[in-house]
Parts: structure tokens; sequence; C-alpha cells
């Protein structure tokens, strides 16, 4: 085996024939390269590569742990009043560490699915905070996504219960995620894509599960053109004639009446 040192590699990086060659070797290997590099950003991050555990007994917080630590306190205090202040502070932690804004974008993501009240909050974070760095949110929504939706084959004990209804308001928390980013102008095109969803998971038979999905539709058109409405007219007309109990039927001809 050959070692070299930084000074060596700086000689072989710089030489000429090297880099004639190495320019050589992109334009005949593009595809590979390409591919190499679509496989590597689609890599799920380590949120946790930055803790470090000593020893049992004794934690050593990094200094990557310790600032999204503190961010995680300032979102914790969020609320309309201070928004302002808590933006400049978690600024003034992060600077520009690209690290550490793209782990703290997939918490406050993830953080808007369970704390739906709070995501126009925390969204008005993101913006500021992906014009510091390279982040597709799109592709991270698309991700959530295919983690929440998919089909799980929950336990039937008391445990796989409360996962299933988990799960279940996730689902929700994230149409509700996509809706303001929709509303905010940072995401589009996967509005349809989630209210078909909404659809196709209603179990009419259930009716708390039915409830909770119609109730999702209901928020959403209401926040959004009555256009939509209207090209889901069939849809929620053919569910409103379906056997389901009249409380959710109700719901149904709300939407409805909001044309």
């Amino acid at each position: 085996m050959i070692i070299y040192n930084e000074g060596q590699l700086n000689t072989i990086f710089n030489d000429p024939n090297f880099l004639s060659n190495y320019d050589v070797y992109k334009k005949d290997s593009m595809d590979k390269i390409d591919s190499l590099i679509n496989f590597l950003n689609d890599l799920d991050i380590n949120k946790n590569y930055h803790k470090c555990t000593i020893n049992k007994n004794k934690k050593y917080l990094t200094p990557e742990s310790l600032k999204i630590k503190n961010i995680n306190i300032l979102l914790n205090k969020c609320n309309k009043n201070n928004i302002d202040n808590i933006k400049k502070e978690i600024s003034s932690i992060i600077l520009d560490d690209k690290d550490i804004i793209i782990l703290v974008i997939d918490n406050i993501l993830e953080k808007c699915i369970i704390q739906i009240q709070y995501i126009p909050l925390y969204l008005s974070i993101v913006k500021d905070l992906i014009e510091k760095c390279d982040y597709d949110i799109f592709n991270k929504c698309s991700k959530m996504k295919l983690d929440k939706f998919k089909n799980n084959n929950f336990k039937k004990d008391y445990d796989g219960l409360c996962d299933y209804n988990k799960n279940i308001d996730d689902c929700i928390g994230l149409c509700m995620l996509i809706l303001n980013l929709q509303k905010q102008n940072i995401v589009t095109g996967m509005l349809d894509d989630m209210i078909n969803t909404l659809f196709n998971n209603i179990i009419i038979k259930d009716n708390d599960i039915c409830y909770k999905y119609i109730s999702c539709l209901y928020n959403i058109f209401y926040s959004i053109d009555d256009s939509y409405i209207l090209k889901y007219d069939e849809r929620l007309k053919a569910l409103k004639d379906s056997k389901i109990s009249k409380k959710n039927k109700f719901k149904i001809m709300d939407i409805l009446e909001m044309v």
C-alpha cells in the first residue's frame, strides 16, 4: 500500500498530466458520476451524527449537538409575538454552517407534522434558512409521504393501535404541511396528489378514521381556491352518498356548500 502525505497529494492533484487525464476520465464516465451523485443526494442524513457518547454515565455534547439543542429550545418557545426575535437567534446560532442548517430544516418540517398549529410560524423560519443552503423541500416532502402513507402492518394489540392512530395523525399533519407550503409558494405541485391520497385512505366502515380524513379535506378546501372543490365534486358527492355516518355526511355537505 502506498501512503501519500498532504503535500504529495497536492502535487499530484495539481500536475498538468493528472488534470488532463482526469478530464478525459470525467467525460468518459459522466453517466457513472451522475448516477453516484444522484445516489448520494437521495441518502437520508443521519440526524444524530453530531452526538458522541463517551461512556454510559457521561455524555459529551459536541458544538453541533449543542447548537441543535439550543435551536430546539427556541422552536418550543416560538409564537407570533416573538417570531422575529426567534429567527434572529437561530440565525446567530447556525451562522452559515450548511450541515447544521439542513438538519435544522429537517427537524422543523418534522415538527410541523406533529404541531400543526405552529406550521405558519415554522415555515417562516424555513423560508429564511433555505436561502442559506441547497435544500430540496419537494424531495423531502416526497420522502415523508412515502414514509407516512406506506402500508404498515400494525400489530393488533394496544401498542399497535396507538401506532396506527399516530400514523393517521402524521398523515394528516403532512397534508396540512404541504397545504401551507403551497400557500406560501415554497412548494407547488404536490397538493392534488395529497388530496387524492386522502380520498383513497378513507375507510368508510370506520367512522372515526373517516371523520379524521374528511375533516382534513375540509380544512384543505376551506383554505384554497373554490376551483379545487369543483375539481373533486364527483368524488365528494360519491363519498356523501356512500354508507357513511350522518356526522361524516354532514361534513362533506359543508365542503360542497363552500362553492
